[in-house]
């Protein structure tokens, strides 16, 4: 998305006629669909690929934001590649409802850190923004201040950022979960009623072990 939004954009020209550029034979219509199909997809498998992360721990918001989500990413995705060409942000607010609602259903689970959530936050700021942007701002303005560049900054770069800064995020969660958990700690829970003292075990593995 963020490597192929100055392709198109190059292509495609800065207002809202077409200048009808070309790349390796391909049409820039052609290489807007392959910055957004794809890359709304990949996204997609990605949270699905978070569900349990994003949904196991919470309640009925969570769920419901992970499906308008999904709906939110893979539909648009799907429709870009069928037509070869990006599509107006029609379920953009669907998206950002749906990661607002992810963000606000895992206030209390620990798994996710609050600068997960604050992204969650500022991606579907940027959805919101994409609808508003092309909805309500008049063609013949958004051509005089080349308004589909702003756009784009917007909901391509900014927004693939943010996705870039959210999966980081969550992975690093990830990992910290699992190095805080290291291979010897069921074997040192079970022995340490006969082998170990209290204080020789270190205070985050006490606490973790009183809750067991």
């Amino acid at each position: 998305m963020i490597v192929l939004w100055p392709v198109f954009t190059t292509l495609h020209g800065p207002t809202s006629v077409y200048e009808e550029g070309y790349l390796f034979g391909m049409e820039g219509l052609f290489w807007g669909g392959m910055m957004e199909g794809p890359s709304s997809l990949l996204m997609a498998i990605g949270l699905a690929g978070s569900y349990d992360l994003l949904t196991g721990r919470e309640g009925k918001m969570a769920r419901i934001g992970f499906w308008l989500a999904m709906i939110g990413l893979v539909i648009p995705g799907l429709v870009d590649l069928a037509v070869l060409a990006p599509v107006p942000p029609i379920l953009a607010p669907l998206l950002g409802v749906g990661l607002i609602l992810l963000a606000v259903g895992n206030r209390s689970n620990p798994s996710l850190s609050r600068f997960s959530r604050l992204v969650l936050v500022w991606l579907a700021l940027l959805q919101f923004f994409a609808f508003l942007w092309t909805a309500l701002v008049p063609l013949d303005v958004l051509d005089q201040i080349y308004g589909y560049r702003i756009y784009g900054v917007g909901a391509n770069v900014l927004f693939g950022l943010g996705w870039v800064m959210l999966g980081a995020s969550l992975l690093g969660r990830d990992w910290m979960a699992r190095t805080d958990d290291p291979p010897s700690f069921r074997a040192i829970d079970a022995s340490m009623p006969l082998t170990h003292s209290s204080g020789d075990i270190p205070e985050r593995w006490r606490r973790r072990m009183r809750t067991k």
